[in-house]
């Protein structure tokens, strides 16, 4: 009689799409995502203001140049594509100043949360750190904290990236020409 390994099932490739899909590139593509959800709300404001005074041409360049540095690179290639019209401009405008409004609370908490948590030793000086989490000595408050604060951290960076994904799907359908 011979023994034959027992053959395992393949491990889904399903979770590692998941991960793939919401986490961020690089440091630098979070970088960028980040900036755009500081930037979204004010700018969404600025271009809703532009459109409805007559400047949807310069709130259609102003938001073409904001998706590409901050969200797609190759965003809008085609030069010859006349600018969209004030409707379209408008459309893509209030829904990205709407999505600009939890990016920015989310991006502001997210950097501010972390900052506070990395520097919880020092910005409570002598005080007693011994209730606090991972205490009772000052090793483990600052390893609890920062361990916490940067897995938050990453959380926050991953649902920024959901939310600039789809302020970048909003850019590419007014500004990328059906094909």
């Amino acid at each position: 009689m011979t023994l034959t390994p027992a053959r395992h099932a393949p491990v889904p490739v399903r979770s590692r799409r998941v991960l793939r899909r919401f986490a961020p590139d690089s440091p630098r593509h979070a970088a960028r995502r980040s900036a755009y959800a500081l930037i979204a709300l004010p700018l969404g404001l600025l271009s809703i203001g532009l459109v409805l005074t007559g400047g949807s041409s310069r709130a259609a360049r102003l938001r073409l140049a904001a998706a590409r540095r901050f969200l797609d690179p190759r965003l809008g290639e085609a030069t010859d594509r006349a600018a969209p019209g004030a409707l379209r401009v408008l459309g893509h405008s209030v829904p990205d100043a709407a999505l600009g409004i939890p990016t920015l609370v989310l991006a502001g908490y997210a950097y501010g949360n972390t900052l506070r948590n990395l520097t919880y030793p020092i910005r409570y000086g002598d005080g007693d750190y011994h209730d606090a989490w991972g205490g009772p000595t000052l090793g483990g408050v600052r390893a609890v904290h920062a361990i916490g604060g940067l897995a938050f951290f990453a959380v926050c960076l991953c649902l920024i990236k959901a939310l600039t994904d789809v302020q970048a799907g909003l850019a590419r359908r007014t500004f990328v020409s059906p094909a």
